[in-house]
C-alpha cells in the first residue's frame, strides 16, 4: 500500500463522473498529438532547407520559425491538458489507448478502477499490480 500513499481513493460513482470530462480531455490530446507530429514533420522538412545553407530571407526558414512557435505553443496545451488529469487524482496508464485508473478500496483492499476512453461508465477493475491485463467485470467488486 506504500506506492498508492497520498493518492486520492475514488468511489466507483465519483470515478464514473469524471468521465465525461476525461473523454474531452483524451479526444483534446489526441487532436493535439496529431498536430505536434504534424508540425514535427514540417519542423524536419524546413530544418533540412535551413542547413542547406538558406539564409533568413528565405520564405522556408521563416516558416520554420512559425512552426517551431506552433510546435512549442501546442507542446504547452498538450502539458497542460495532461496535467489537468493528474489533478483530479486519476492515472493515465496509456495515452493511446486511453487507459485511466482511479484507486479505490474493495473488501480492504486498495485496487484499480479501470476505464477506457470510449466506454461509457467504469466496466472493470484490477489488482495495483496487474494492470491492464488483469482487468475483471465490476460485479466482481461488491
Amino acid at each position: 500500500m506504500e506506492r498508492i500513499r497520498n493518492k486520492k481513493i475514488f468511489s466507483l460513482d465519483e470515478a464514473n463522473r469524471l468521465i465525461p470530462e476525461l473523454e474531452g480531455t483524451l479526444d483534446g490530446l489526441a487532436a493535439l498529438g496529431k498536430e505536434i507530429m504534424t508540425l514535427r514533420r514540417e519542423i524536419e522538412v524546413l530544418a533540412a532547407i535551413e542547413s542547406s545553407g538558406a539564409d533568413s530571407s528565405n520564405p522556408d526558414v521563416r516558416a520554420l520559425r512559425d512552426r517551431e512557435l506552433a510546435c512549442a505553443a501546442r507542446m504547452e496545451e498538450f502539458r497542460q491538458s495532461l496535467m489537468e488529469i493528474t489533478r483530479h487524482g486519476c492515472i493515465l496508464r496509456d495515452l493511446e489507448m486511453g487507459l485511466v485508473d482511479f484507486y479505490t478500496v474493495a473488501k480492504g483492499e486498495v485496487v484499480c478502477l479501470c476505464w477506457r476512453r470510449g466506454e461509457p461508465r467504469i466496466q472493470h477493475w484490477h489488482r495495483v499490480e496487474e494492470g491492464f491485463s488483469g482487468r475483471r467485470p465490476i460485479e466482481d467488486l461488491a
